[in-house]
């Protein structure tokens, strides 16, 4: 069996929204409230005594739960609510507002569990990783009533490492069969980790795997492949993780400075344009070459700089012929030197682009993130395949999650400043009416 936490509802009709949608699906209802009148009267009636139960400064109103059980489990909803019940009297108590519903609309029977945090005794109920003790009573009655036994519990395995838990993205794009970039990520950390006895091994084991790492402070790291970057904690690989499953052999920041992303000696990357160009055009928007790299005027063409990096070079601008040529592939470079082109055509047109295998796909990626077909460009020099198709969704999918990020972490508006009332204002000075000829 399975308990999740699923929601706090903080006013009486969060509370009666749950309510009917937990009881109107369900097959099996039990409350210590008799049922009375309608199934919507019971809920409002329902929803109203949970509010009673909210008083003082207490904020939340109910919390909503479910309890799963296993597809192999053969089990009646009768039954199942009978180990429901058993379960929350013994650990958070039935002394309380509280209903259930049993849903069988899934491969697997579960049962919503409403219940108020304040008790018929006027007591909060306040316990501490109440998961300990509540998957102790899972594992109990898992033995007892012969059911399906979870053997990968917190609770009992305290060095279980828990994963990063997946957004309804991620959720939503392997239920089709397409899995992100990022998933990517945890998978290969995860299995580093299971493969290795200490840290030097593990970095052994992503670095054979084709990754690299970006140092950030003497622990912090981001791990780096094909243009793809991720934080180490957002995939499961932070210190903290690594260092309750692993020894160190070596210093940490040692290790992290010697898998740092090496420099590529030379790449072959270039893309160009045959249309006619207005040569260093300046773009009123906030783009990426603009807020990441600085350039330096040469005789036949314009080298563009890393702002954070003064001796690190990401890409040359030829004027004749109109051509961007790359030092490396981060999608960072990449997309800056096809912003340079872009805004430098007099109008949408073909782009071309040259070089590796490899350079040519990660260009058309880059091109196709920017969304630059729908703008009216076109990108010549590279026919992707199935999985480069692939590729280009979960990057999408990617990018859709990080925005999602940025939108939780920018900053909130300063509130407006309180007008000041002097105590003697000077009275103010009549207006001059201008005329205009």
């Amino acid at each position: 069996m399975i308990r999740e936490k699923l929601s706090t509802q903080k006013s009486k009709i969060e509370t009666q929204n749950t309510l009917a949608y937990t009881i109107n699906k369900a097959v099996l209802v039990d409350s210590n409230r008799c049922q009375r009148g309608t199934t919507q009267e019971f809920i409002e009636f329902l929803a109203k005594k949970y509010d009673m139960a909210c008083t003082g400064k207490q904020e939340n109103t109910s919390f909503h739960e479910t309890l799963s059980f296993h597809a192999s489990d053969n089990i009646t909803p009768e039954k199942a609510l009978e180990i429901a019940k058993e379960l929350y009297s013994d650990t958070i108590g039935l002394n309380r507002e509280h209903s259930f519903a049993v849903h069988n609309d899934t491969d697997e029977l579960h049962i919503h569990f409403i219940w108020a945090p304040k008790d018929f005794n006027n007591e909060m109920y306040y316990q501490r990783n109440d998961y300990r003790i509540i998957e102790k009573k899972l594992a109990e009655l898992e033995i007892k009533h012969n059911l399906y036994q979870v053997e990968n519990r917190k609770a009992l395995m305290p060095d279980l490492e828990t994963q990063p838990k997946k957004s309804k993205k991620e959720e939503a794009l392997e239920q089709r069969g397409i899995e992100t970039i990022k998933s990517q990520f945890k998978k290969d950390v995860s299995s580093a980790l299971d493969k290795s006895r200490t840290t030097t091994n593990f970095f052994g084991y992503l670095h054979d795997n084709g990754y690299d790492i970006i140092p950030n402070g003497k622990t912090g790291y981001s791990i780096t492949k094909n243009g793809n970057t991720f934080k180490s904690s957002s995939v499961g690989g932070s210190y903290a993780s690594l260092k309750k499953r692993l020894e160190e052999q070596h210093d940490f920041a040692e290790l992290l400075e010697h898998y740092r992303k090496k420099e590529k000696e030379e790449v072959d990357a270039h893309i160009s344009t045959n249309a006619k160009v207005d040569y260093l055009t300046k773009n009123k928007y906030q783009t990426t070459l603009a807020k990441h790299f600085s350039p330096i005027l040469e005789n036949d063409k314009v080298e563009y700089y890393y702002k954070k990096s003064s001796n690190k070079k990401a890409f040359d601008y030829y004027k004749e012929p109109s051509k961007v040529s790359f030092n490396d592939l981060s999608s960072k470079t990449l997309r800056a030197g096809l912003q340079r082109l872009t805004e430098d055509m007099q109008k949408p047109g073909p782009l071309y682009c040259s070089g590796s295998d490899n350079a040519r796909k990660r260009i058309w990626l880059e091109f196709q993130m920017m969304n630059l077909e729908a703008e009216g460009f076109t990108m010549n020099g590279y026919k992707p395949t199935a999985d480069d198709l692939k590729e280009l969704e979960k990057r999408k999918a990617d990018f859709a999650e990080q925005k999602k990020e940025w939108k939780k972490k920018a900053k909130p508006q300063e509130e407006p400043k309180e007008d000041v009332v002097e105590e003697n204002p000077e009275p103010e000075k009549p207006k001059t009416k201008v005329k205009w000829f």
